[in-house]
């Protein structure tokens, strides 16, 4: 089982801005996150991620800072990493290949509140690894129930060929027998899932949830892949500093 620590500057995500006046986070909280690997013989990573609650309802992810804000939208700015796992999975079979650098993303985005939930829309881009784009168009129910805050999502994704083929294709210098040369074009996923929380009192907050996350045939038929639906999970809490 592989385990890891996120860089704590860029996962700051998890911490929600008051205001604009004002960089201090409201919550800021430390979990545990569980993610299967889709790479031949990788290894599930286990790591520690930051993790607040979603105290205005926008349910927007990362590292991010709204400059268009009212109490039906906000338009944001910010910074995060990619879902992918640059090691893959630390697999033994896949030791052979190159090297890959961890992606930082810069990515705009907008949340728009419904009577039924939150859609959110946001565009990405990779300033230091494969320097693709990405996009994601997220829909979240609103609570299912008052007693804690239980809330389904649905969201599509789109990867450019750049980020897509970076982390799955196979170069010519990597191709032995078992391993075929291989270039990915855009691809597509689905993800659902489910976030928790649960206030244990008026300062900690109980947060977990789970999700899966579904490949097109553009990653799934790279010879170094052998999953088509990845889980994942996290588990943590956290404190309300004001």
């Amino acid at each position: 089982m592989k385990t890891g620590i996120l860089p704590l500057l860029l996962l700051l995500p998890s911490a929600a801005f008051a205001d604009t006046d004002s960089l201090l986070p409201v919550d800021l909280g430390l979990g545990v996150s569980v993610r299967q690997s889709p790479f031949v013989g990788g290894d599930t990573d286990v790591g520690a991620t930051w993790t607040t609650p979603d105290r205005e309802g926008f349910d927007i992810k990362g590292a991010t800072w709204s400059f268009n804000k009212t109490d039906s939208h906000q338009v944001y700015i910010g910074a995060g990493l990619d879902e992918w796992d640059h090691e893959r999975g630390d697999s033994p079979q896949l030791q052979d290949m190159n090297k890959l650098d961890r992606a930082i993303n810069l990515k705009l985005g907008a949340a728009w509140k419904l009577p039924s939930g939150v859609v959110n829309a946001e565009v990405a881009k990779d300033v230091a690894a494969h320097k693709g784009t990405q996009a994601h168009l997220r829909y979240t129910l609103n609570s299912l129930t008052d007693a804690a805050v239980v809330r389904p999502y649905v969201e599509g994704q789109w990867l450019s060929s750049d980020m897509a083929d970076y982390y799955v294709g196979v170069d010519a210098s990597e191709v032995k027998a078992s391993r075929p040369a291989y270039q990915a074009g855009d691809s597509l996923a689905l993800k659902a899932g489910v976030r928790l929380e649960k206030p244990l009192n008026n300062k900690w907050t109980l947060i977990g949830g789970v999700d899966a996350t579904h490949y097109n045939a553009e990653i799934t038929d790279s010879p170094i892949v052998d999953k088509s639906t990845v889980w994942g999970g996290q588990v943590g809490v956290a404190y309300k500093w004001r």
